[in-house]
């Protein structure tokens, strides 16, 4: 009963040789070994692979697979070993491992991958959009604005140009609401309607309006720099109502911006805005400043009718006092007006920087 077991288990071992297995993507060949004294070598033909196992016997056998890589398995005894013949349906890959416990060797065949052309070069991705500012130099035409030591209109629109000419070394887009010395409209409301109605999101990023202030008391100077809100402070609402047309037109004005900003109080979009728009403010006026030497008295809220539709970050800057005797002449200095734009030039980056929004 035992020799008849051990010789049941040598022709089934016989059969079993090799072991063929297919796979996803190889098909695997075991040649199972009686000892580590058993030798082998692997050549390669075409649509063949030929291994010869020395000090091993084993029957003829052939043996059809049919998987992607391999036809079929062919035995064949030798002399002093077997010599095992693998057709192959093409050009193959072969991995050979060997192990212990126990004793085997195994190959993985898998088709040889096709030589495939390099990839195209991606294309470029598209430079991202220009920032677009709109810059309003207040005032022009009929509308001088303050006249001191300086003629408001001229003061801004030249610094409006020079601001235009470092942005645009950066990289932005400037837009202006005048480049000359026009009005928009001879009409005061409709004036500052068209100008506001440029600070539309779907053109522009950042609107600033850009002023000379004046005050009663003729020592007031420094830079202070404006979002739209309601204002509270009197001396504020009395410098909105003068840039709003002065007078009644100022007043009346100033009452139709107000309902707008009571509006601002429930409405998310316009409350994120304002908050950009503030940020926009205290950065602009903390750079002016600095670029200037003229101090900074703050950034506040108010009722600006150009600034009352703006879908974007919007500001109103006050560049400095024109009827102050020293800033006032300082004002009227090129190379001032030049430390001016730079400052401005300078706290829009430093803005844009941050990501607080986007086109």
């Amino acid at each position: 009963m035992r020799f008849l077991l051990l010789f049941l288990w040598l022709w089934a071992w016989a059969w079993a040789f090799p072991r063929v297995g297919v796979h996803e993507g190889f098909t695997r060949v075991v040649f199972d070994l009686p000892s580590e004294e058993v030798r082998y070598t692997l050549k390669r033909g075409e649509n063949l692979l030929e291994v010869v196992l020395l000090g091993l016997k084993a029957p003829p056998k052939e043996e059809v697979v049919n998987s992607k890589e391999v036809a079929s398995v062919q035995t064949l005894p030798e002399k002093e070993g077997v010599r095992v013949l693998i057709r192959t349906k093409g050009p193959v890959e072969v991995a050979v491992s060997r192990y212990k416990d126990p004793e085997r060797l195994v190959l993985d065949i898998s088709l040889a991958s096709k030589a495939t052309p390099p990839p195209p070069p991606k294309p470029k991705p598209p430079d991202p959009p220009k920032p677009v500012v709109l810059l309003d130099p207040g005032h022009g035409g009929v509308d001088p604005g303050m006249v001191g030591h300086v003629v408001e209109k001229e003061v801004v629109l030249d610094v409006a140009l020079r601001l235009k000419r470092l942005l645009e070394k950066e990289g932005i887009e400037v837009r202006l609401t005048r480049d000359k010395d026009m009005h928009l409209s001879p009409d005061k409301r409709e004036d500052l309607s068209r100008r506001a109605a440029m600070a539309d999101s779907s053109r522009v990023n950042l609107f600033i309006s850009i002023h000379v202030n004046a005050s009663p008391i003729r020592t007031a100077q420094g830079v202070e720099a404006f979002y739209f809100g309601r204002a509270q402070d009197p001396r504020i609402v009395a410098q909105v109502i003068r840039e709003n047309g002065g007078g009644e037109l100022g007043r009346r004005l100033t009452e139709e911006a107000k309902s707008v900003a009571e509006r601002i109080l429930t409405d998310i979009v316009a409350q994120a805005n304002q908050r950009y728009s503030q940020r926009l403010a205290e950065t602009l006026g903390r750079k002016l400043s600095q670029a200037t030497g003229s101090p900074y008295r703050g950034s506040f809220p108010g009722d600006f009718f150009v600034l009352r539709y703006a879908k974007v970050p919007a500001v109103l800057v006050e560049i400095g006092f024109g009827d102050h005797p020293a800033e006032g002449r300082r004002l009227a200095d090129p190379a001032y007006r030049e430390r001016v734009a730079q400052g401005l030039a300078e706290g829009i980056l430093a803005f844009l920087a941050q990501g607080a929004f986007a086109r």
